[in-house]
């Protein structure tokens, strides 16, 4: 079984660019796209994995451009 690299709420917060913990727990965690938290000893825990890739999901370009994922997809044209 492999080691998880588990995280709170406030460190979660901080890897969303220092939004306020009640932000996360009230509005990201009901998010259906949202990775599933859970408890251990009363802490509402997530995986710090599973965070990174939700960020680099909800990633938008402001300018237009593509970023690198999208950049590498496969054509739908051909």
């Amino acid at each position: 079984m492999s080691e998880r690299n588990l995280i709170d709420i406030k460190e979660v917060a901080r890897m969303l660019g220092g939004m306020h913990p009640e932000h996360v727990r009230g509005r990201l965690l009901k998010r259906p796209d949202f990775p599933r938290p859970f408890r251990i000893s009363g802490r509402v825990m997530l995986d710090r994995d599973e965070i990174s890739e939700w960020i680099e999901m909800q990633r938008q370009p402001i300018d237009g451009r593509t970023t690198q994922k999208s950049r590498n997809a496969p054509s739908k044209t051909a």
